[in-house]
C-alpha cells in the first residue's frame, strides 16, 4: 500500500500518469512501429516458404515507391513523439528539466534505435537517410508538443 503511494508521488514529480492504462497507448503504438519498419521483405517470407499472410503483409508494406517510404518515417515518428510526449504530460522549452530529458531520452532514442534494429532482420538494413528521417519527425513532434503546451495548456492552468 505505501510502495503504491510513493510510487505515484514519485510519478507525480515528473508529471508522469500512474496509471497503467496511461502508458498503454504509448506502448502499443512503439510495438505497432515496430513491427511496420521492422518486418523482412517479401522475398525473405517467400524463401522460407512462410504463410501467405506473412508475404501478402510484407507486399503491402512494401508496395510503395522507395522515396515514399523514406518520407513515411517523418510523420510516423512524430506521432511516435506526440503520443509518448501526451502520456508524459506538458512540456517546456527549459532543457534541463527531468521531463523534458526522458521525452528526449525515449523520442530520439527510440528513434535511432529503431533504425538500428534493422542490422538484425533479414534482408533490411538500416539506413542513415530513415534514421535522419526518423530524428526529425521526433523533434518535430517534440517541438510542436512544447509549443502546444507552452501555448494552450498553461494558459488554461492560468485561468
Amino acid at each position: 500500500m505505501n510502495s503504491v503511494k510513493n510510487k505515484k508521488i514519485i510519478f507525480s514529480k515528473i508529471g508522469l500518469s500512474a496509471t497503467p492504462f496511461g502508458l498503454l497507448v504509448p506502448i502499443c503504438y512503439s510495438l505497432f512501429l515496430q513491427i511496420l519498419t521492422g518486418f523482412p521483405q517479401p522475398s525473405y517470407w517467400s524463401e522460407i516458404d512462410a504463410n501467405e499472410v506473412f508475404i501478402r503483409f510484407s507486399e503491402k508494406i512494401f508496395d510503395y515507391p522507395f522515396w515514399l517510404q523514406d518520407l513515411s518515417h517523418f510523420p510516423l515518428f512524430f506521432l511516435f513523439s506526440w503520443v509518448w510526449l501526451r502520456y508524459l504530460g506538458p512540456l517546456n522549452f527549459e532543457f534541463r528539466n527531468p521531463k523534458n530529458l526522458l521525452a528526449l531520452f525515449i523520442c530520439l532514442g527510440y528513434a535511432v534505435l529503431n533504425e538500428f534494429s534493422q542490422a538484425f532482420i533479414p534482408m533490411r538494413f538500416p539506413s542513415l537517410g530513415d534514421t535522419l528521417m526518423n530524428l526529425l519527425g521526433s523533434i518535430s513532434g517534440i517541438i510542436v508538443h512544447a509549443w502546444y503546451c507552452s501555448r494552450f495548456v498553461t494558459r488554461k492552468t492560468k485561468l
